[in-house]
C-alpha cells in the first residue's frame, strides 16, 4: 500500500487471517486459513518520514504508534502490535544527541515499547524474542519489576527453571505482594523438582550400567580380535624381539662352559691331592 498511487488497485494475499481481522472491513471474526481482498487507494495523506520530525513531532509520532500498538494488543492483533512497538523501537535506536528532556522522553519511550513487546512475544510463545526484549530494558534499570516478571516468564517457557526461580525471587524483593510473582515461583519449583528427578534416575542407571560387562580372570587379558597365537605372536613381534629370542641359546652356551669349567678344576684339585 504504501508505494501504490492514487486510484491504483491491488490485488492483497494475507497469509495470517489474523492479520486481516478488521471490523472495518467487515472480517471482526474471520476463520478462514488466508484471505484475499481487492484495494482500491482513493486518497492518501503522505505522512512526514521520522528523519525530517523535529524531536517534538518525532516524540508525539512514537507515542501515537505506541498507543495504536496497545489498542491492536488489546483487540489480540498481536501481529500487528508488534509492528508498531518494534517500529517505535527502530526509530529511538540513537537518542544521544536530543536535548536532555527529549532524550528522557524517548528513552522512556523506547522501554515501555521494549516492555510491550516482550508481552506480545509471549502471547505468540517467542520466549527467546520477548528475554531479548526484557534483557534490554534491565540493562537501562535492573530494578524493573515488570521487565523481571516477563523474563522468567521466558525462561519459564523456555525451561529454564533456574533461571526463571531466581527472577521471581527479584521481583518478590521488589514487590513482597506480588501474587503472580509466588504463582510463577510456584511453577517453576514443581518444574525443576521434576527435571531433578529425571535426572537423577538417569544418573542412577548409568551406575547400575557400571561393571556389568564381562570380566576376564585374574592376571589375564582378554584377546582383542579372533586371531591364533602364531598370528597374535607373527603381528605383534618387533626386531628387539628377535634379538632377544637369538641372545637367548647363546647365554645358555656360556652358563654351560662356564660349569665344565669349574668341573675340571674340581677333578685336578683332586688328583694332586691323593
Amino acid at each position: 500500500v504504501a508505494e501504490m498511487k492514487k486510484g491504483e488497485r491491488a490485488v492483497i494475499t494475507v497469509g495470517s487471517a489474523a492479520l486481516a481481522a478488521e471490523e472495518r472491513l467487515g472480517m471482526a471474526e474471520v476463520k478462514a486459513e488466508r484471505v484475499v481482498m481487492t484495494l482500491t487507494l482513493e486518497d492518501f495523506e503522505k505522512a512526514k518520514d521520522t528523519w525530517s520530525m523535529s524531536e517534538e513531532e518525532k516524540l508525539e509520532w512514537g507515542t501515537a504508534r505506541k498507543e495504536a500498538g496497545s489498542s491492536l494488543l488489546k483487540a489480540g492483533r498481536l501481529g500487528m502490535a508488534l509492528q508498531r512497538y518494534r517500529k517505535v523501537i527502530e526509530a529511538f535506536g540513537y537518542v544521544d544527541s536530543m536535548q536532555e528532556e527529549n532524550k528522557q522522553k524517548a528513552k522512556a519511550l523506547k522501554m515501555a515499547c521494549e516492555l510491550n513487546k516482550a508481552a506480545v512475544c509471549l502471547k505468540l510463545k517467542d520466549f527467546v524474542e520477548a528475554r531479548a526484549a526484557c534483557n534490554t530494558v534491565l540493562k537501562e534499570d535492573a530494578q524493573n519489576s515488570k521487565a523481571l516478571y516477563r523474563r522468567a516468564q521466558a525462561e519459564l517457557g523456555l525451561k529454564n527453571f533456574f533461571e526463571c526461580i531466581g527472577d521471581c525471587r527479584k521481583v518478590m524483593e521488589l514487590e513482597a505482594q506480588s501474587r503472580e510473582a509466588r504463582a510463577l515461583l510456584k511453577q517453576a519449583q514443581v518444574g525443576q523438582r521434576e527435571e531433578d528427578r529425571k535426572a537423577k534416575g538417569l544418573f542412577a542407571n548409568m551406575c547400575k550400567a557400571l561393571g556389568t560387562g564381562p570380566i576376564p580372570p585374574p592376571g589375564k587379558r582378554e584377546r582383542l580380535g579372533n586371531f591364533s597365537d602364531e598370528e597374535s605372536m607373527d603381528e605383534g613381534a618387533s626386531p628387539e624381539d628377535g634379538k632377544t629370542e637369538g641372545a637367548v641359546p647363546e647365554a645358555a652356551g656360556a652358563a654351560k662352559d662356564a660349569m665344565m669349567s669349574e668341573a675340571a678344576e674340581g677333578t685336578a684339585q683332586a688328583a694332586a691331592a691323593a
